[in-house]
């Protein structure tokens, strides 16, 4: 008898991991902008977003060289 309960605990054991949801689930990632991504878990929404990248020299022509002074 002792025996029959043992294995019965293992059978069962062993039923639950196989038919048990995967904890760790890949996140479905959308980017939603040129610097926001959505990502939806079940349960669970991340929005990641950033400022965009900026050129620091844009204002200043020829990339910040003065020109036009003499030397």
């Amino acid at each position: 008898m002792r025996s029959l309960t043992i294995a019965l605990a293992v059978v069962s054991a062993a039923t639950a991991v196989a038919l048990a949801p995967s904890a760790a689930a890949a996140p479905q990632c959308v980017n939603t902008g040129p610097t926001t991504t959505q990502c939806d878990t079940p349960g669970h929404s991340q929005i990641t977003t950033s400022p965009p990248a900026m050129n620091d020299n844009a204002w200043w022509p020829y990339g910040g060289i003065v020109v036009g002074f003499p030397w």
